[in-house]
């Protein structure tokens, strides 16, 4: 068992990890189970269940938590807030997944427009205003 609290964004924040070797795989590559639980300030704890092809230490397991959600938020933040994902009406047949392949092209171009920290939307705006921006931003991506 692994512990860890932390305190950030005025947000008080616990996690527990519990790592128990498999005595049977579920399934081909199961190695063990893995419970995360966590609790932010005074709500209710939220515990996951998790399989595990690897068996880890309980701090491992925090760390490979952590750090899937970091980049699970960063991601899904920029495609919503940025590229408006979540209003797209895209509902039928092959739209979803075609639009959403276009959104990640369109994330990946803009990520590798400027190597300087200008944040995207200034990125999506100069887009928008400046032509020679935008041929330079596309014909940057390979």
């Amino acid at each position: 068992v692994a512990e860890r609290t932390e305190t950030s964004h005025g947000r008080d924040e616990w996690r527990q990890a519990e790592v128990v070797a498999a005595a049977e795989p579920l399934m081909p590559g199961h190695k063990a189970f893995i419970r995360i639980s966590s609790r932010r300030d005074q709500a209710e704890p939220l515990t996951r269940l998790f399989m595990a092809s690897t068996l880890l230490s309980p701090q491992q397991a925090l760390d490979l938590s952590r750090a899937h959600w970091q980049i699970e938020n960063g991601l899904h933040w920029m495609l919503d807030v940025h590229l408006g994902e979540d209003q797209s009406r895209a509902r039928k047949d092959n739209a979803p997944a075609n639009t959403a392949i276009l959104t990640r092209i369109a994330r990946n171009v803009l990520q590798a427009a400027d190597a300087d920290k200008v944040p995207i939307s200034h990125r999506i705006k100069k887009c928008a205003w400046n032509d020679d921006y935008l041929i330079q931003a596309l014909t940057h991506m390979r």
